[in-house]
């Protein structure tokens, strides 16, 4: 006789391809950017090259930050905000949903909210 699964989240996970036991962790690496002293113009045809590679792996780790509310950490947030204007509303999104995690956008920058 067939197991019958009683937990909801499982099935759910293994519906987005996660399988039971493994860590939803992104262990893909984000394509390499040049440099700092060698790195052209943030809008030169090579840096944006750069960002349509590293685009799916930031959107993926996002969705999976968000699906989960796990927080990504604010320098990979700051990375996807500075390198990816598309992504700005993603993040600004994926903040507003997850206060817990204590990141704020305001005038269009993201911050670490400091509560007294």
């Amino acid at each position: 006789m067939p197991s019958v699964n009683s937990d909801p989240l499982s099935a759910e996970k293994q519906d987005l391809g996660v399988e039971p036991g493994t860590s939803h962790e992104c262990h893909i690496s984000p394509p390499s950017t040049p440099e700092p002293e060698t790195q052209p113009d943030k809008w030169s045809s090579e840096v944006i090259a750069l960002r349509l590679k590293a685009r799916p792996w930031w959107t993926e780790k996002l969705k999976m930050a968000g699906l989960f509310k796990e927080n990504p950490g604010l320098d990979f947030l700051m990375e996807c905000w500075n390198d990816d204007p598309a992504l700005q509303i993603v993040i600004t999104r994926l903040v507003r949903k997850c206060p817990q995690w204590g990141y704020v956008v305001v005038d269009g920058q993201l911050i670490e909210w400091e509560r007294e």
